[in-house]
């Protein structure tokens, strides 16, 4: 009976071992949402090259061979849910990183919370992500960063009257509560605001209006076409001879696409630029440039970024279970090419980092390939970036 019972107990154990045996040698699963179909699909390219060059060049964690697998969501926040589920449910992955659009990356948080699996968000801006929940972390720029950024720094070098063109939605909306804050704090006038809707073609309406008002800096809190065409507008009815044009987002594929003349002396917020004088920043863009034709541009940055910190706190953890790499990344400071330091607030799941206020050059001074914009200023992380509990939310219990 003693040997049967000593047989069985024995056996019980090698299945247990063979369980943990195999659990341990699962490869570590990265999944990436982004946009790579439709106008906005350049940026999400630069994020699935960011998170492929992130991966391989990363190398073996725990042993194993890191698996990517990248989802389109087409800009569409109903996609992005389904690709999470995917993801998170048939795929077996371990995290998501990256999913632009606000509304996405919400319900993409959403998901990481009832699979109760880790968000990395490194590409949408709403602060309602800050604080969502114990399983999403926000990385790279916030609403808020950008708004401040360039209402602290702004209404000291630029000139204190400003006038705003916004965008007619929650992040257009966001921007401007956190804009107006930080100007007023400096002393700024806001003198006027125009909620216009997005995919507007005549800015003529709304540059004219912002024209009568005289200020000495017109901000558009807008993004793509957008900023393209309010930016059209302001050069055609001489604004921009008259004041500083500041720019929520500005990607290089705007500046590409509509030519450098058109943005030449604007301004922009952005967490990062591939000429930064971070560690391996100017290495990483020509890593970047050689093998896909382009320099990186800061979305794409901000996933190799998360990509690597999150590999870096799975081999801290010695494991890819989900609370003891979350804990291995809450209250970690990092240095890389994005971010020197960057850290990880635990209280809030918020990465911060120091934020820059980018100008664009003449075409003359550009000497390479994408060398449009150089640094006209920085916040340190504490100006840039929301106190802890600003927001009056507890990231909760995993």
């Amino acid at each position: 009976m003693k040997t049967k019972i000593l047989a069985i107990s024995t056996l019980c154990l090698m299945v247990i071992w063979g369980a943990s045996y195999a659990m341990a040698k699962e490869p570590v699963k990265v999944g990436v949402i982004t946009v790579l179909s439709g106008p906005l699909a350049i940026i999400g390219k630069g994020e699935a090259d960011a998170a492929k060059m992130a991966v391989e060049e990363y190398g073996a964690v725990l042993g194993e061979k890191v698996e990517l697998i990248i989802k389109d969501h087409a800009y569409s926040p109903g996609l992005a849910v389904e690709r999470a589920k995917e993801l998170y449910e048939k795929e077996k992955v371990d995290v998501i990183i990256a999913c632009p659009n606000s509304a996405a990356a919400l319900g993409v948080s959403d998901q990481a919370f009832k699979n109760k699996r880790l968000f990395i968000s490194t590409s949408a801006g709403t602060t309602d992500l800050i604080a969502r929940n114990p399983y999403t972390i926000k990385w790279n720029y916030n609403d808020y960063m950008l708004a401040t950024t360039v209402g602290l720094w702004g209404a000291e070098h630029l000139g204190k009257r400003w006038y705003t063109i916004t965008a007619d939605y929650a992040w257009g909306h966001d921007l401007l509560k956190h804009f107006t804050t930080a100007l007023k704090k400096k002393g700024g006038e806001h003198l006027g605001n125009d909620m216009v809707a997005v995919g507007t073609a005549d800015y003529s309406p709304y540059i004219l209006k912002a024209a009568k008002a005289n200020p000495d800096v017109l901000v558009l809190l807008n993004v793509g076409k957008d900023a393209v065409n309010s930016t059209k507008a302001a050069v055609e009815y001489g604004l921009k001879k008259k004041a500083k044009i500041v720019h929520a987002l500005l990607f290089e594929v705007d500046i590409k696409g509509a030519g450098i003349d058109l943005f030449t002396d604007n301004y922009v917020a952005a967490s990062w630029n591939w000429q930064v004088d971070n560690p391996g920043a100017r290495e990483f863009a020509d890593r970047f440039y050689k093998r896909f034709g382009d320099r990186p541009h800061f979305m794409a940055a901000g996933v190799y970024s998360a990509t690597w910190q999150y590999l870096e706190a799975v081999k801290r953890a010695g494991s890819k279970e989900q609370v003891a790499v979350i804990k291995a990344l809450r209250n970690h400071t990092f240095r890389d090419m994005f971010a020197n330091p960057g850290f990880i607030r635990a209280e809030d799941h918020l990465q911060i980092g120091k934020a820059y206020l980018l100008r664009v050059k003449k075409a003359a001074d550009v000497k390479e390939k994408e060398d449009f914009f150089e640094i006209a200023g920085t916040l340190s992380a504490e100006e840039a970036h929301p106190p802890v509990n600003f927001f009056g939310r507890k990231v909760g219990e995993f």
